[in-house]
């Protein structure tokens, strides 16, 4: 039986599920579960905690987080891994990682794989109650959230906490909008979008909601061309035929600001994202050059979409 296992997600609530399915369905009742991070503990801890016999249970479930070193090809940890499991304990190993890099051997016969995120849609339909929410409202929510389980479920909480003195159980989408909480880097990403859509009404709305947010339009001409750059170059290197683990290195970022990208740079053309990021600039040199208002030039720019 394998008790080794592997969670590729940086989503709280799917990791979750998957360490409470873990110990459901290997019907584990006297158990110990202990929590390590990758790099505060070295993996050589970890092994040995592994191998330690329990005085105060039967099994210890070990939970390893960030374990980074899964998604590099050759490296000391893995070789350490890989020595363990050729004599593995009865203690189950859980280790984390946001990216795996699947060369590694050891993922095919000693170690289950586990990498299917909850779906948002389905967590919310799950945890609405008594409350009630139609499809297209669900889908929306999920987008307002960008799918992050963790944001959904604390928004969802605050939303049936608004309408609990209500008769109308039923949440709708204005119900979201005004009570669900959007980070200012959700609202920068969603109004990326409305621009390359050349959806002038909502990218009208999201700026005016950001500009209430964040009142200098140079820093929000900035964080819309970060982000865009960063479209830029995933699409580029995707385009060179690199893997996401590999851009991710080359661009200095986190995988799943990867896999985000991944999922709508093909929507958009190179010559496109181009296009957009030497506009920005130049809004930007005019703004600084006192050549022109920010805001009023990125105006101009969102009616010229």
């Amino acid at each position: 039986m394998k008790n080794n296992y592997v969670i590729v997600s940086n989503d709280k609530v799917t990791i979750d599920n998957y360490i409470e399915s873990i110990i459901k369905d290997n019907k584990l009742k006297d158990y110990e579960i202990i929590k390590y991070d990758y790099p505060d503990v070295s993996i050589n801890t970890v092994l040995e905690e592994l191998n330690t016999y329990n005085f105060l249970s039967n099994l210890k479930v070990i939970v390893y987080n960030n374990c980074a070193f899964l998604s590099k090809e050759k490296d000391k940890e893995t070789n350490e891994l890989k020595k363990y499991l050729e004599n593995p304990s009865d203690n189950y190993f859980i280790m984390v990682s946001e990216a795996i890099d699947d060369k590694k051997d050891l993922f095919k016969d000693n170690i289950t794989l586990l990498d299917n995120k909850v779906s948002s849609e389905l967590l919310i339909k799950n945890n609405l109650e008594d409350y009630t929410m139609d499809n297209r409202t669900i889908k929306y929510f999920a987008n307002y959230c960008l799918d992050n389980n963790e944001k959904i479920l604390n928004e969802l909480d605050k939303i049936k906490c608004y309408k609990m003195s209500e008769s109308d159980k039923n949440i709708t989408i204005e119900d979201i909008d005004n009570i669900a909480i959007r980070d200012y880097d959700e609202d920068i990403y969603d109004l990326v979008n409305a621009i390359a859509a050349r959806n002038k009404t909502k990218a009208f709305d999201l700026y005016s909601r950001i500009s209430k947010k964040e009142k200098d339009s140079v820093n929000i001409i900035a964080s819309i061309s970060s982000q865009i750059r960063t479209l830029y170059s995933v699409k580029v290197l995707t385009e060179k035929r690199l893997k996401p683990i590999e851009i991710a290195t080359i661009l200095g970022v986190k995988p799943y600001a990867v896999t985000m990208a991944l999922e709508n740079c093909n929507n958009y053309s190179t010559k496109k994202l181009l296009s957009f990021l030497n506009t920005l600039a130049d809004i930007d040199y005019k703004t600084k050059s006192g050549l022109g208002r920010g805001n009023l030039l990125f105006e101009i720019f969102l009616l010229n979409l």
